[in-house]
Protein backbone atom coordinates (compact mmCIF):
# COMPACT_ATOMS: atom_id res chain seq x y z
CA UNK A 1 0.00 0.00 0.00
CA UNK A 2 2.78 2.67 1.23
CA UNK A 3 5.08 1.98 -1.82
CA UNK A 4 2.09 2.60 -4.43
CA UNK A 5 0.94 5.69 -2.29
CA UNK A 6 4.84 6.93 -2.75
CA UNK A 7 5.07 5.85 -6.28
CA UNK A 8 1.86 7.51 -7.52
CA UNK A 9 2.47 11.19 -5.45
CA UNK A 10 5.91 10.53 -7.22
CA UNK A 11 4.42 10.68 -10.33
CA UNK A 12 2.03 13.53 -9.29
CA UNK A 13 4.90 15.62 -8.28
CA UNK A 14 6.42 14.89 -11.58
CA UNK A 15 3.46 15.43 -13.17
CA UNK A 16 2.65 18.83 -11.89
CA UNK A 17 5.92 20.15 -11.61
CA UNK A 18 6.28 19.95 -15.73
CA UNK A 19 2.65 21.36 -15.38
CA UNK A 20 4.42 24.26 -13.22
CA UNK A 21 7.16 24.71 -15.53
CA UNK A 22 5.02 25.18 -18.85
CA UNK A 23 3.10 27.54 -17.38
CA UNK A 24 6.38 29.76 -16.29
CA UNK A 25 7.40 29.08 -19.56
CA UNK A 26 4.21 30.34 -21.08
CA UNK A 27 4.33 33.68 -18.95
CA UNK A 28 8.06 34.07 -19.93
CA UNK A 29 7.04 33.96 -23.69
CA UNK A 30 3.86 36.20 -23.14
CA UNK A 31 6.29 38.66 -21.37
CA UNK A 32 8.92 38.67 -24.16
CA UNK A 33 5.80 39.00 -26.84
CA UNK A 34 4.64 42.18 -24.72
CA UNK A 35 5.48 44.99 -27.38
CA UNK A 36 4.39 42.99 -29.65
CA UNK A 37 0.95 42.34 -28.17
CA UNK A 38 0.10 45.65 -27.09
CA UNK A 39 0.19 46.79 -31.00
CA UNK A 40 -2.69 46.73 -33.66
CA UNK A 41 -4.43 44.12 -35.23
CA UNK A 42 -5.20 42.62 -31.37
CA UNK A 43 -7.78 39.94 -32.36
CA UNK A 44 -5.07 38.17 -34.65
CA UNK A 45 -2.74 37.72 -31.73
CA UNK A 46 -5.36 36.95 -29.15
CA UNK A 47 -6.19 34.06 -31.53
CA UNK A 48 -2.25 33.09 -31.32
CA UNK A 49 -2.51 33.43 -27.52
CA UNK A 50 -5.38 31.43 -27.66
CA UNK A 51 -3.89 28.39 -29.52
CA UNK A 52 -0.42 28.66 -27.31
CA UNK A 53 -2.74 28.10 -24.35
CA UNK A 54 -4.33 25.45 -25.92
CA UNK A 55 -1.48 24.06 -27.23
CA UNK A 56 -0.15 23.95 -23.80
CA UNK A 57 -2.90 22.47 -21.80
CA UNK A 58 -2.74 19.44 -24.45
CA UNK A 59 0.86 18.74 -24.02
CA UNK A 60 0.31 18.78 -20.29
CA UNK A 61 -2.41 16.28 -20.41
CA UNK A 62 -0.99 14.20 -23.31
CA UNK A 63 1.95 14.27 -20.85
CA UNK A 64 0.31 13.00 -17.40
CA UNK A 65 -1.62 10.61 -19.14
CA UNK A 66 1.48 8.91 -21.04
CA UNK A 67 3.27 9.37 -17.95
CA UNK A 68 1.29 7.50 -15.71
CA UNK A 69 1.01 5.04 -18.84
CA UNK A 70 4.85 4.03 -19.17
CA UNK A 71 4.25 3.28 -15.35
CA UNK A 72 1.59 0.64 -15.51
CA UNK A 73 3.17 -0.92 -17.89
CA UNK A 74 6.62 -1.08 -16.36
CA UNK A 75 4.69 -2.44 -13.40
CA UNK A 76 2.92 -4.79 -15.11
CA UNK A 77 -0.44 -4.06 -14.69
CA UNK A 78 -1.60 -3.82 -18.47
CA UNK A 79 -0.30 -6.51 -20.58
CA UNK A 80 -0.14 -3.90 -23.79
CA UNK A 81 0.62 0.03 -23.90
CA UNK A 82 -2.39 0.66 -25.88
CA UNK A 83 -4.82 -0.78 -22.92
CA UNK A 84 -2.36 1.51 -20.42
CA UNK A 85 -2.81 4.72 -22.29
CA UNK A 86 -6.66 4.16 -22.85
CA UNK A 87 -6.68 3.47 -18.91
CA UNK A 88 -4.72 6.54 -17.87
CA UNK A 89 -6.54 8.64 -20.09
CA UNK A 90 -10.12 7.34 -18.94
CA UNK A 91 -8.05 7.26 -14.89
CA UNK A 92 -6.78 10.72 -15.34
CA UNK A 93 -9.78 12.74 -16.87
CA UNK A 94 -12.13 11.17 -14.33
CA UNK A 95 -14.14 9.48 -16.87
CA UNK A 96 -13.77 6.22 -14.83
CA UNK A 97 -15.56 3.89 -17.64
CA UNK A 98 -14.61 0.71 -16.01
CA UNK A 99 -14.26 -1.11 -18.43
CA UNK A 100 -10.58 -1.46 -18.29
CA UNK A 101 -9.42 -1.45 -14.86
CA UNK A 102 -5.95 -1.97 -12.80
CA UNK A 103 -5.36 -5.12 -11.06
CA UNK A 104 -6.68 -5.58 -7.37
CA UNK A 105 -3.41 -5.15 -6.07
CA UNK A 106 -2.42 -1.47 -7.81
CA UNK A 107 -5.68 -0.23 -7.21
CA UNK A 108 -4.83 2.27 -5.30
CA UNK A 109 -2.38 3.85 -8.29
CA UNK A 110 -5.72 3.98 -10.23
CA UNK A 111 -6.97 6.94 -7.33
CA UNK A 112 -4.32 8.76 -7.72
CA UNK A 113 -4.05 8.67 -11.62
CA UNK A 114 -7.72 10.45 -11.20
CA UNK A 115 -6.55 12.65 -8.34
CA UNK A 116 -3.69 13.90 -10.74
CA UNK A 117 -5.91 14.82 -13.43
CA UNK A 118 -8.10 16.56 -10.93
CA UNK A 119 -5.03 18.53 -9.78
CA UNK A 120 -3.72 19.07 -13.70
CA UNK A 121 -7.33 20.40 -14.65
CA UNK A 122 -7.52 22.48 -11.96
CA UNK A 123 -3.96 24.19 -13.07
CA UNK A 124 -5.11 23.79 -16.67
CA UNK A 125 -8.08 26.03 -15.80
CA UNK A 126 -5.96 29.17 -13.79
CA UNK A 127 -3.48 28.37 -16.38
CA UNK A 128 -6.17 29.30 -19.20
CA UNK A 129 -8.32 31.67 -17.35
CA UNK A 130 -4.44 33.25 -16.28
CA UNK A 131 -3.58 34.13 -19.14
CA UNK A 132 -6.56 35.32 -21.06
CA UNK A 133 -6.92 37.84 -18.02
CA UNK A 134 -3.70 39.25 -19.09
CA UNK A 135 -3.70 39.62 -22.47
CA UNK A 136 -7.21 41.30 -21.63
CA UNK A 137 -6.03 43.69 -19.35
CA UNK A 138 -2.59 44.29 -22.17
CA UNK A 139 -4.91 45.29 -24.75
CA UNK A 140 -6.98 47.57 -23.03
CA UNK A 141 -4.05 49.15 -21.15
CA UNK A 142 -2.76 49.32 -24.41
CA UNK A 143 -5.66 51.10 -26.20
CA UNK A 144 -5.94 53.18 -22.91
CA UNK A 145 -1.87 54.47 -24.02
CA UNK A 146 -2.97 55.26 -27.89
CA UNK A 147 -6.07 57.25 -26.49
CA UNK A 148 -3.95 59.71 -24.21
CA UNK A 149 -0.98 59.60 -26.78
CA UNK A 150 -3.57 60.81 -29.71
CA UNK A 151 -6.00 63.05 -27.36
CA UNK A 152 -8.81 61.26 -29.00
CA UNK A 153 -10.91 59.34 -27.22
CA UNK A 154 -12.83 55.96 -28.62
CA UNK A 155 -15.33 55.62 -26.09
Amino acid sequence: MFDQLLLGSAITLVSLVVGASLWWALNAILLWMEPWLRRPPRQVKSLVIILMVVCSTMFMITFGVWLWAIVFRQIGAFSTLEEAVYYSLVAYTTLGLGDVVVPQEQRLLGGMTGSNGFLMFGLMTAMVTDTLRDVRVLHQNSRDQNVEDTGVSGR
